[in-house]
């Protein structure tokens, strides 16, 4: 849109050059001119933006010409053409292309407006606009020559990608849907479907449309090898969002059965396609509707809206694009505080939406209401429900869950969820939040008034979880140890910086040989820095040291030392070695026989003799190792949250070592299913390919066996645990090649939920994993593999 606050200029500039072929009118031409030219002078320096400027004006010029061309039809049959007025075209310029067919269909836009300008200034002389089109023109052609070249020239010294007219290896970027915006290593560059030529080396592609999620890839570009790059995006999730003033209530989807409103909301993720219904009943009043849902598409509100004693407001959102149907009107509409037309049950769509909080007003007077929420890029139906009743929305936006929220300082029972709090009240409200782990934030007040929503953000900062320690004017080269820890050592310029010190009561210790260690005790705080200095810092010289000599059998053993009173021990790397004065454990050890460790009282100016004669060790027959998370194919794929370790899509998750032995580990579904099926947690045994495998499946009530053989699925058996009251399930599973037996625990008992045994099958075959299909998410704890 013309004039639009958009934060990337070649989006904007993208914009501009759709709407050109849909203007039928050569006037409406004007406004686009002028906000190329405004576009140029904001980014004088971006040579993409001037590229993109100087093309977009080329189009402008042509389809000014199409529709000049098209409007002389007539006259042309009764008279021969008058001279060409140098207004209209500049000197030079080339015949123009065949006329427009007579009644060619246009796409229906919203009609761009120029800038807005001061009542008192005349109205525009006639045609002058168009002088000014093709001066500008003619300039924006001779800029984009000379931008080209510069623009190669640097990107042959910066070595980056960029699109040129010749050199470079060409690259092919395909989008499943087409017209995605292409970013190469997080710069726009092109839409799909679209052709590049690239200097040598390794980038990242990402494709975005609005509706579907990102979609990346890297590739690697070689000389004289064209590369290609296909990409397929998946539909984004979509959701249902109901706000209410209500106390209480209840939700119907889809015929289901009821739910209740929490808080005044309600909110469904993950919609499938097709028709839905949703009622909402209250003490006061209810609401029902319809809306269908399609793939990357905004929801589609559909029939009417119906409502007792409430106000409906439906927002239906995708990106940049937002339409509004209310249950009455026409009712007046603004975005943002800019007007927008009437709204009613027949809809509206609005101007300059964008992502992110946006404020809706409908109604004037007495019956206005307005909404103020956050909207995201993905599709999604938002239904405001607004009573009659002397209440108002509060709303506390926190940016983080969990957040405990404070009205007049007495603590909300409820916390945020999904980022934000909605608190229905009326009258002066003093807001503060609090979090573990965060700053606190100042207060903030708000006056709530009927009908209307109140929105405050509160921005929290996480507090620092670590401390520092400094030591200035320390002994050089003195060893710096925390809780018997080492971490590090005295700079020659006697200084020391350690900023991970976990808080709490520490012991330091700095020492050196032929000094006095020095202990000291301090307290750490997180985000605050202990410092060191003076008599704290510097060591004393030692008294005379003792001497051990050292004879070794055999003569490769390595021998350590440390102090009887700390952790960290030393090499000795020679026959002997001088201390000080005190308590010491030496140790020997060397491959194939059994470590020997001698404690040594050393004296100030005493040698002595230690004597290691190491006895060879007898081979120990060591049970197979345990398996664990770590023995997964990619251990990296799972991500630890708290004493879970979760996991999220996938499909075949394989642990890599041989499966004969005894799998233990406990699983819990966090993600999957719908509102309309629940999920199953999925594991295999016997996996050969993708084809042939052993499938078990586990779900609140029931659990499946089944074998798939060529790509068709069998059920063995199904077993109800009555557990449906559980979240997570402990499983033991012992696979060896003549059987597999599944067991469940159901509190101190192991259940057997199946066992399979069959001749002429090796059971311990193929691999063990989990089977995570699309978004689905589990979390998995007490992983273990006992191999037999």
């Amino acid at each position: 849109m013309v004039g639009a606050d958009n934060p990337n200029p070649l989006d904007e500039l993208k914009s501009l050059d759709e709407q050109i072929d849909s203007i039928a009118n050569l006037a409406d031409l004007k406004p686009i001119f002028f906000r190329l030219d405004e576009i140029g002078k904001q980014y004088p320096g971006d040579f993409d933006v001037q590229l993109a400027a100087a093309d977009i004006k080329q189009h402008l010029v042509n389809r000014g010409k199409q529709l000049k061309s098209a409007a002389s039809v007539p006259e042309a049959s009764a008279s021969a053409p008058p001279p060409l007025s140098p207004d209209l075209e500049p000197p030079g310029a080339p015949a123009p292309p065949p006329p427009l067919p007579q009644g060619a269909p246009t796409t229906p836009r919203t009609p761009v407006r120029p800038p807005s300008q001061p009542s008192s200034q005349p109205a525009w002389p006639p045609l002058n606009w168009k002088r000014a089109l093709w001066v500008g023109a003619l300039a924006g052609a001779g800029i984009a020559i000379i931008a080209i070249v510069l623009l190669v020239n640097l990107a042959r010294k910066r070595n980056v990608v960029d699109i040129t007219l010749s050199g470079g290896v060409p690259v092919e970027i395909v989008s499943v849907p087409p017209g995605a915006a292409v970013r190469i290593n997080g710069e726009q560059k092109c839409t799909s479907n679209c052709n590049l030529r690239m200097a040598p080396g390794n980038y990242q592609v990402t494709a975005f449309l609005d509706g579907y999620e990102p979609a990346a890839s890297g590739v690697t570009v070689a000389t004289g090898q064209p590369a290609s790059v296909n990409l397929t995006l998946e539909p984004q999730a979509q959701s249902v969002r109901i706000l209410t003033d209500l106390d209480q209530g209840k939700v119907v989807f889809d015929d289901g059965p009821p739910a209740d409103l929490q808080e005044g909301q309600f909110i469904l993720d993950k919609v499938p396609p097709g028709a839905h219904t949703v009622k909402v009943t209250g003490k006061t009043g209810d609401a029902s509707f319809s809306f269908e849902i399609a793939n990357a598409k905004a929801p589609a509100v559909t029939g009417t809206v119906t409502t007792h004693n409430l106000v409906a407001v439906l927002v239906s959102s995708l990106g940049n694009q937002a339409r509004v149907v209310t249950n009455s009107g026409p009712t007046k509409l603004a975005l943002n505080g800019q007007p927008q037309g009437d709204a009613g049950p027949a809809g509206l769509d609005l101007k300059n939406f964008l992502p992110g909080v946006d404020e809706i007003v409908v109604g004037e007077g007495k019956d206005q209401r307005n909404m103020k929420e956050s909207f995201g890029p993905a599709p999604t139906l938002t239904a405001f429900l607004k009573s009659d009743l002397n209440i108002g929305t509060l709303i506390v936006s926190t940016g983080e869950d969990d957040v405990r929220v404070f009205l007049n300082d007495k603590e909300y029972p409820r916390k945020t969820k999904r980022g934000q709090l909605r608190v229905r009240t009326i009258g002066n409200v003093a807001v503060r939040v609090a979090k573990d782990g965060f700053q606190t934030e100042p207060a903030q007040t708000a006056e709530v008034k009927k009908g209307s929503e109140v929105r405050l953000e509160f921005k929290l900062k996480a507090l620092p979880q670590v401390a520092g320690l400094q030591i200035r004017g320390g002994t050089p080269g003195a060893e710096v140890l925390i809780d018997n820890k080492s971490v590090g050592a005295v700079a020659g310029d006697g200084n020391f910086n350690y900023n991970t010190v976990e808080p709490g009561d520490r012991a330091i210790e700095i020492r050196r040989e032929q000094y006095t260690p020095k202990k000291l005790q301090r307290t750490f705080r997180a985000g605050q820095t202990v410092v060191l200095s003076g008599g704290d810092a510097i060591l004393a010289a030692a008294v005379v040291n003792g001497t051990i000599r050292l004879a070794r059998a055999p003569a490769e053993a390595s021998v350590s030392y440390r102090r009887a009173d700390e952790n960290q021990a030393h090499e000795v790397r020679g026959n002997q070695v001088e201390l000080p004065a005190g308590n010491y454990i030496f140790t020997a050890r060397a491959p194939g026989f059994a470590d020997r460790s001698e404690r040594v009282q050393v004296a100030g100016g005493e040698t002595r003799t230690l004597e290691f004669a190491l006895a060879r060790e007898r081979p120990v027959v060591t049970a197979p190792k345990a398996g664990g998370i770590d023995d997964f194919e990619d251990p990296g794929a799972w991500k630890k949250d708290g004493d879970l370790f979760v996991h999220k899509g996938g499909g075949f998750v394989p642990y890599k070592l041989p499966a004969n032995g005894v799998f233990t580990f406990t699983v819990e579904l966090l993600k999957g299913g719908s509102v309309f099926r629940g999920g199953r947690i999925r594991w295999c045994v016997n996996y050969t390919d993708s084809k042939n495998y052993a499938l078990y499946e586990l779900d609140r009530k029931n659990f499946w066996a089944k074998v798939v053989e060529k790509g068709e699925t069998f059920e063995r058996g199904r077993t109800q645990h009555d557990l449906e009251k559980q979240k997570s399930f402990t499983i033991q599973l012992e696979v060896t090649p003549q059987h597999i037996v599944h067991k469940l625990l159901n509190g101190d008992q192991w259940i057997v939920l199946d066992t399979w045994a069959e001749p002429g099958r090796n059971f311990s075959e193929g691999k063990f994993g989990f089977l995570i299909r699309g978004n689905d998410e589990i979390g998995i704890s007490d992983f273990k593999f006992q191999p037999k």
